[in-house]
């Protein structure tokens, strides 16, 4: 299924990069996608059932945040950043169902500080999305220190997919800030969805 969901993901990058507005086909293989990934978890024999539930419901909430962001308008913005700020929350209790409440490592802390630098630039360009835009950054940085503390201490492969996960997830939502709150630029769609897919696989991988 992650293979099926990395075809259709390449498919869905062809086929924004190449129209001249949004292609059709974009509509169906995006939410696509996401949903060949999401049923990969959901088909995984899970080493730890409560983290696989967590990261499936966290899924399915990235899943309703892609259909909403795939349309126009500050409401549908509004209701992906919610979607995904949800997610996030989700994630969070995904990393912390087994361990608990770990303090992160000085790596992590050294790895958001561009993140927080990048934050400091974009918040005066968002106007009335402010607040949100700040809330959704906290709690994104939040998911990825959480995310850092449980692989330094569980240390095995699937705890550090999921910690690299949660980093590329800032990349593309950087990423996605750029282009919604200062300018589009070229290949926007492929940066943005690369990495959004990436990060949401290695989380996908991370459970089994």
């Amino acid at each position: 299924m992650l293979l099926a969901a990395a075809v259709s993901a390449l498919l869905a990058i062809a086929a924004e990069e190449r129209a001249a507005g949004r292609h059709p086909a974009f509509y169906a293989l995006k939410p696509l996608t996401t949903t060949l990934i999401l049923a990969a978890v959901w088909a995984t024999p899970a080493r730890e059932p409560v983290y696989a539930e967590w990261i499936v419901a966290g899924l399915a909430l990235s899943l309703c945040g892609d259909i909403a962001l795939m349309f126009a308008g500050d409401r549908a913005f509004i209701a992906g950043l919610g979607s995904f700020l949800i997610a996030h929350g989700l994630f969070v209790a995904a990393f912390h169902s087994s361990h608990g409440w770990l303090a992160p490592p000085l790596w992590s802390l050294l790895a958001c500080v561009p993140a927080l630098a990048f934050f400091g630039w974009l918040i005066p360009r968002t106007g009335p999305m402010k607040g949100p835009v700040v809330v959704y950054g906290l709690s994104l940085l939040a998911m990825a220190l959480v995310a850092a503390a449980r692989a330094q201490v569980v240390d095995d492969r699937a705890a550090w997919l999921a910690s690299i996960g949660a980093f590329v997830f800032i990349v593309s939502d950087a990423s996605l800030a750029v282009c919604q709150f200062q300018r589009p630029y070229r290949r926007a769609q492929a940066l943005i969805l690369s990495t959004y897919w990436t990060a949401i696989g290695l989380l996908a991988l991370s459970v089994g």
